[in-house]
């Protein structure tokens, strides 16, 4: 049975409308499904554990859900979705890559987790539609440009629990 979608494994099949990844799949590799323009919506089972910038600029993918077996969303892995509008990040979660979320501009609503502990660089950068954000009292570190060129922005709520804001955060 399949254990791992290696790197590039479907990059750019932008015909691919749907897929079905089995429970077996433990990682999913960097640019697996990038330029994948077609694919509108995936589910990442609970065998997942790690996840490369494997959906890089999917604009048409608009539904995620991610498995509860994740303990970080890798760099770059949403990178450009801006079909995307939300997104539940699971309890499992204890870091939040740099680049993301990085020009999700589809992006309106996410909730970020209390296991969540830094939030990288450019996580979030671009992410126009973002209006508000709450984040846990689980972080310690928010990252160059997470925040930066979110120009919906109005509200945020910081914890005494961040120690450490980078440059252009916000």
């Amino acid at each position: 049975s399949v254990t791992s979608i290696g790197n590039d494994a479907f990059s750019g099949c932008t015909g691919l409308t749907s897929i079905t990844i089995p429970n077996s799949v433990k990682e999913i590799g960097g640019n697996a499904f990038s330029h994948c323009s077609g694919l509108t919506s995936i589910t990442i089972p609970n065998s997942v554990t790690s996840i490369g910038c494997a959906f890089y600029e999917c604009t048409g993918l608009t539904s995620v859900t991610l498995s509860n077996g994740l303990t970080s969303i890798g760099n770059s892995t949403f990178w450009g979705c801006t079909g995307l509008t939300s997104i539940t990040i699971p309890d499992s979660v204890t870091s939040i890559g740099s680049y993301t979320f990085y020009r999700c501009t589809g992006l309106t609503s996410i909730t970020i987790p209390n296991s969540v502990t830094s939030i990288g660089a450019g996580a979030f950068e671009y992410c126009s539609g973002l209006t508000s954000i709450t984040i846990p009292n689980s972080v310690t570190s928010i990252g160059d440009s997470a925040f930066e060129y979110c120009a919906g922005l109005t509200s945020i709520t910081i914890p005494d629990s961040v120690t450490s804001i980078e440059g252009y955060a916000f």
